[in-house]
């Protein structure tokens, strides 16, 4: 049989103190168990590791040979051990986050810092990138949570809902629409708007419930990007279609916000994660934080 690491402590804890009752001591076992220990491991390495004196020793040529690499095998697993505790307990780690733009600068920042307060030692990365290639990302393991609008496509991610988004218009303050507390649909539909590109997982949505009422909206602009949209309608280049989420960039932008439609549209936003793959615990933790921080989807 090979050596164990237990026996491999009983070779440094010797070899530190040079004395068998010290030693067992120090690891907490009988002089009996230290010694069958001490035996055995010689044997497996077919070489004395001690001169034996009474209950004291010194460390022979070939045990002080061995006994670095004894240390530094006894040193790793103790790392190993230290690393893994450090882990379940949020002190080291990486979570990794892919969402679209928009959520990544206005959903996480808020979730990131409040979490990075409680738990210091861990990284979180994020994945700014285009809707379309969160789900991918979730799926190969290159991110550990992703954030994208619930569809009715089939996926093999586990996905929850996660938070409401309404769609609403951003406008300049001089646009005559700007004087009402709330548009239509229909109103909307004889301006020309700036709304996201053709394929875009929300524009389709909206789309398709508009179709429904025999509603066909009129982009003047189609935009990938959430801030060039805002800077559009900021410039009076029409009206802006996006939803509560940008609230707040629009806000600063100087436009004004309007709800749109009875019944009001929304997208639900919803936290992928891969299937068969336990989080780590960081992770785990980061996930309940988010769902913590969001509206309730309706």
């Amino acid at each position: 049989m090979k050596a164990s690491l237990a026996e491999m402590r009983v070779f440094v804890a010797l070899a530190e103190h040079g004395h068998f009752t010290r030693a067992a001591e120090r690891l907490g076992m009988s002089q009996s168990s230290f010694s069958a220990s001490l035996v055995k491991l010689e044997k497996q390495l077919g070489t004395r590791l001690f001169d034996r004196h009474t209950r004291a020793c010194r460390v022979t040529e070939a045990g002080a040979a061995l006994l670095p690499a004894a240390r530094r095998l006894v040193a790793d697993w103790d790392h190993l051990f230290a690393d893994a505790r450090d882990f379940a307990r949020f002190s080291r780690g990486r979570v990794a986050v892919a969402a679209p733009s928009a959520q990544c600068a206005l959903l996480l920042p808020p979730v990131i810092r409040a979490f990075g307060a409680s738990h210091p030692g861990v990284r979180v990365v994020v994945q700014d990138v285009p809707e379309h290639e969160v789900q991918e990302l979730v799926r190969s393991g290159v991110a550990d949570l992703g954030i994208a609008t619930q569809t009715d496509a089939r996926t093999d991610l586990v996905s929850t809902a996660m938070s409401s988004d309404e769609f609403i218009a951003a406008l300049p303050p001089s646009h005559p629409l700007a004087s009402r507390r709330s548009l239509e649909w229909a109103q909307l539909a004889r301006e020309p708007l700036i709304g996201y590109l053709p394929g875009n997982p929300v524009r389709r949505m909206l789309e398709e419930k508009l179709a429904e009422r025999g509603i066909v909206l009129a982009y003047a602009y189609e935009i990938a990007l959430p801030w060039t949209m805002i800077g559009l309608a900021r410039e009076g280049l029409g009206i802006a279609v996006v939803t509560m989420a940008l609230r707040p960039l629009a806000q600063w932008n100087g436009l004004e916000i309007r709800a749109v439609g009875r019944p009001q549209f929304a997208r639900t936003m919803t936290l992928l994660r891969a299937p068969g793959n336990s989080l780590s615990p960081a992770a785990a933790a980061f996930r309940e934080l988010l769902l913590g921080s969001a509206v309730p989807a309706a």
